[in-house]
């Protein structure tokens, strides 16, 4: 009861969403299904059907063997459970669309609507299985071809039909006659291998070729109906349409084995990609196909791999089986072969198989001699294969064989460096003399120190010894010399034999530096190489420091050096005023007195007029400033100024790290380890804060700073919320709110973490001044926090270990306020 239930919600549902070509719905015969065309269903629709039907208690391929016995067709049987396959993953699935490939030729013409082979209707999707991803080991030989990126096996269906395809059910075949009569076909084979012909009957055309079906139809038709095709005036073309699908299984070592329905031009690589190859364990080399029980073919994908050879690559029948067995002797090979991995051989191959299989060696391979480690029943044994025994060595499975580099030596080499217009490497052939290496590298260079050549040879122990030799009169001298292999000859220069001769220039000129000296150079010619001078030079009181080269050293006070002084206001023109210069002279040009440079500060913020200001005075201070630039917008926050300075503090790194160690209580180690942390007590650039309304109250007072050049003024945006930061449960921005101190904005940031080091929370406040927690016997009094304070609570502190961001906030603001009280206590001193 339940199955008839199920066949009439089948048909039902067929009738209702499929249309077929000019059939309609109304008309279609429920009782055979051989016209459904699945593409023409969309996703929401399959999936309705599949639900009801699941509902119900059946599976999917229930619902396919009852779609069979209604003639439904194999390719949309598969088609149809495929989309319910993907549907069940949540993917959609396109619909896919036929591909008619037309070919045209010379019959066309004669043939009116004639359909060939190329003309085949091909619905490629029918017949692929969706793709899988495979783990898989990439060393081993061949692998790639089943890479799910690789497309080598890609089934082609747009091929001509082969001349050896053997017809069978469900095969579509186009009869065209054409000539002196006219007529179409497309006729289906049926159950039984017939197509039934009108005015003929059944024709038994499975197990036939295409060819052979061909030439039994126009047989047929010769002696029936078209009499004109004896004798010419007719003729006939029999291809083949639409295809059929076959079922073949794999098993064995395949990665995915099981059977699978294919389009009948499927050949065996088809399906060797189909279900993803050889497993790791499975083998390349031996491959079986199996019909009828028999295994027809044994199949050696190396011979494709190595060679591109095809010939194993054949159709597919129906009900055949490959089986894919395990592997029997696989050897590693690694080191310098053209390709390294895992090899499978066959029994009686040998070692130059295998190396034919890898590519050969490398360029830099030692090709006299293979390592393999082989495993046996006492452990491993070494074998060492010479060359000439590559060709009858044979390998085991699991051998693991070595190819070494080749040795990075010389057999016939001599070398000459130095002062030879050729320096290099050179052959050394059969009674070689010094003579005969000097005129191949182009013979002595001017410069060259004919006094003294070095050559250095190696032992046969492989010590080095030393070879002196004269070269004034080289010609004659070093014929007598012979070369040994890996010699090298050095030959010096008469400049390497001194120092290097140089004149310095510094001060007020474009390019200050070391030059190198150059005989007859004046004091002119180098101001000159230096670019000339600034604006900023002093001519008239130019200075060359020249050394003594003779002293007494046992005088009382010894001179080094005297200074000569020149005047250079005149110009560096030519005249008699020149001095010429000596190796290490050294040339000062002093900054003149009455040179002014133009000082200036940047203004930067929610002021009227930002910008850079030039200081009109040595003087200048803040309330100068405020006035040039227009006072405060109404956005600003005009209580406090940031100033960042540039400035030398006057301490040396030991005082700063004094103090920053005693004032954060860290370890004068943790400082000297850290560099960043040394980087931020040594900087020279700090942080001030003024507070603007002490400047206005006391115009010229101590908190009106002087003014000093590249300063930059920041002026911020108003604010009211305050920040914490640090060993927080919850470090936040918070709303300010008056009078409050920070154990209040401490409690509304979660409170302390386990880490907090409470007696060393501080609030750094607007101006750049900060105030810590201070403690009373067991009362700890906090700070009160003003709108755009910043509250920091660094962390309890261990040897070697990274500071947290609360720290180093803490250290950033210790060393503002360093810099802040050191500037203080300088212009107090001013």
């Amino acid at each position: 009861m339940r199955i008839n239930y199920l066949l009439y919600t089948l048909l039902c549902f067929f009738v209702i969403f499929t249309t077929v070509n000019t059939v309609s719905a109304q008309g279609l015969n429920t009782s055979n299904l051989k016209d459904v065309k699945v593409d023409n269903l969309s996703d929401d629709e399959i999936m309705a059907y599949y639900n009801k039907a699941k509902s119900m208690g059946y599976t999917v391929d229930q619902l396919g063997m009852m779609a069979a016995d209604r003639n439904m067709p194999h390719a949309e049987i598969v088609k149809l459970k495929n989309r319910i396959a993907v549907l069940e993953k949540g993917e959609k699935v396109p619909v896919p669309t036929k591909t008619k490939v037309t070919e045209k030729n010379n019959t066309d013409s004669l043939a009116g609507n004639n359909k060939s082979a190329s003309d085949r209707e091909v619905n490629e999707d029918a017949f692929l299985v969706p793709k899988q991803s495979f783990k898989r080991d990439s060393t081993i030989f061949g692998s790639e071809l089943f890479f799910e990126s690789n497309q080598v096996f890609e089934p082609n269906l747009r091929i001509p039909s082969p001349a050896n395809y053997i017809l069978g059910p469900d095969d579509v075949i186009y009869i065209s006659v054409y000539g002196y009569s006219e007529k179409n076909y497309e006729l289906t084979v049926n159950a039984e291998g017939n197509i039934y012909i009108e005015n003929i009957g059944p024709v038994k055309v499975s197990g036939l070729t295409i060819e052979e079906a061909g030439a039994k139809i126009r047989k047929n038709f010769a002696s029936t109906i078209y009499k004109g095709i004896n004798s010419g005036q007719t003729k006939v073309d029999v291809t083949l349409g639409s295809i059929r699908s076959i079922r073949v299984t794999v098993i064995g070592q395949a990665m995915k084995p099981g059977t699978y329905t294919v389009s009948s031009l499927t050949t065996l690589f088809n399906l060797l990609y189909q279900c993803g190859g050889p497993s790791d364990n499975g083998s390349y080399r031996n491959i079986e196909l199996i019909r009828g029980n028999k295994v027809i073919k044994t199949v050696d994908l190396y011979s494709f791999i190595t060679m591109g050879n095809k010939a194993d690559n054949v159709l597919l029948q129906e009900q055949d089986v490959v089986r894919i067995p395990y592997y029997q002797i696989r050897t590693t090979l690694n080191g310098q072969s053209r390709r390294q991995g895992k090899f499978e051989l066959k029994d009686g191959e040998s070692l130059r198989q295998l190396l034919d299989y890898s590519g050969g060696f490398s360029d830099s391979a030692y090709r006299s001699n293979i390592q393999i480690k082989r495993l046996s029943d006492l452990g491993y044994k070494l074998y060492s294969v010479t060359e000439n025994e590559f060709e009858t060595f044979k390998l085991k499975s699991g051998d693991v064989l070595t190819i070494d580099k080749a040795l990075n030596r010389f057999l016939n080499r001599v070398s000459i460096e130095g002062s030879v217009f050729r320096p290099g490497d050179y052959e050394l052939k059969k009674g070689m003399t010094l003579k005969d290496l000097l005129t191949v590298s182009g013979g002595l260079k001017e410069d060259a120190f004919l006094e003294r050549a070095i050559i250095t040879r190696t032992n046969s122990d492989l010590s080095n010894s030393t070879i002196a030799i004269g070269l004034k009169d080289w010609n004659a001298s070093s014929d007598k010399v012979i070369l040994e292999n890996n010699d090298i000859i050095k030959i010096n220069s008469k400049f390497d034999l001194k120092d290097m001769e140089t004149v310095s220039i510094n001060g007020e000129v474009r390019n200050p530096g070391v030059y190198t000296y150059s005989n007859k150079i004046t004091l002119k010619d180098l101001i000159l190489k230096a670019g000339g001078f600034t604006d900023a030079a002093n001519k008239r009181g130019v200075e060359i420091s020249r050394s003594i080269k003779k002293i007494d050293a046992q005088a009382d006070v010894i001179s080094q050096a005297y200074v000569l002084k020149a005047d250079l206001s005149k110009g560096l023109e030519m005249n008699d005023n020149d001095i010429p210069l000596q190796p290490t002279d050294v040339v000062s040009v002093r900054t003149d007195a009455q040179y002014n440079r133009i000082r200036s500060v940047n203004v930067l913020g929610e002021v009227m007029r930002p910008g850079n200001y030039v200081l009109t005075s040595s003087g200048e201070r803040i309330s100068g400033l405020i006035e040039r630039f227009g006072g405060f917008k109404s956005i600003a926050d005009s209580n406090s100024i940031t100033i960042k300075r540039i400035v030398n503090t006057g301490l040396s790194a030991s005082e700063r790290q004094e103090i920053m160690s005693r004032m954060l209580n860290i370890k004068k180690d943790s400082l000297l380890e850290d560099n960043d942390l040394k980087e931020a007590y040594l900087k020279d650039v700090v942080l001030m804060g003024v507070d603007i309304n002490k400047v206005k109250s006391d115009i010229g007072g101590k908190d009106d700073l002087i003014l000093e050049d590249g300063d930059l003024i920041q002026i911020s945006r108003t604010s009211n919320v305050i920040q914490t930061i640090g060993e927080l449960r919850n470090p936040t921005l918070l709303t300010y709110e008056s009078g409050k101190t920070a154990k209040y904005y401490i409690k509304k940031s979660g409170s302390f973490t386990s880490k907090s080091k409470k007696s060393e929370v501080f609030v750094l406040y607007p101006d750049g001044t900060a105030k810590s927690v201070k403690k009373f016997l067991f009362f700890k009094s906090y700070p009160e926090v003003k709108s755009r304070s910043q509250i920091y609570v660094p962390a309890k502190v261990e040897n070697k270990r990274s500071m947290s961001t609360g720290e180093w906030l803490a250290v950033s603001s210790m060393a503002a306020t360093l810099g802040t009280m050191v500037i203080a206590i300088l212009n107090v001193t001013k």
